[in-house]
């Protein structure tokens, strides 16, 4: 595991202890015992409240979010939570397709070749080049099998 994430788990752990008995209650203990056991035993937070004031990790900030939503809010709360963040994950992966398509269009595959076409055929009118192309290799393959039956 991530050492962001292990001292994030201390970070969150500290915040835990410093909260009231009737909202770590609502906590799971199997939660409490895994943060306990991936936090760093290295990593040692000052965590003071109020907790505003401190300078936590992203991290930290997205588990305690996480916390919040899934143990600590009502039910209507985190029904409200989980459909604002279904609507933000489909809001950001359109974006991301709207610039995957942008960046790698279907329809401009082969815009490349065509321009290079274009230019060969300007060259090869204007000036006396010789230009060779190259052939595909299952096209080679296909003349050679045609050579071989015409001979016969």
């Amino acid at each position: 595991m991530k050492q962001e994430y292990k001292e994030a788990f201390a970070e969150v752990y500290e915040i835990i202890k410093l909260m009231p008995s009737e909202l770590t209650s609502k906590i799971p203990d199997e939660f409490i015992k895994m943060l306990e056991e991936e936090k760093d035993n290295t990593y040692f937070p000052q965590i003071k409240e109020p907790i505003e004031n401190e300078k936590l990790k992203d991290e930290t900030i997205v588990i305690l979010g996480l916390i919040y939503r899934d143990f600590l809010c009502s039910r209507e709360e985190r029904r409200n939570l989980q459909e604002k963040d279904a609507k933000e994950l489909k809001e950001f992966q359109e974006e991301l397709d709207k610039k995957m398509r942008e960046k790698y269009n279907p329809n401009d595959i082969f815009k490349k070749n065509k321009i290079d076409d274009e230019k060969i055929q300007n060259i090869s009118k204007t000036d006396n080049v010789t230009i060779y192309k190259k052939e595909k290799w299952y096209k080679k393959i296909l003349n050679m099998i045609k050579r071989i039956f015409n001979k016969r």
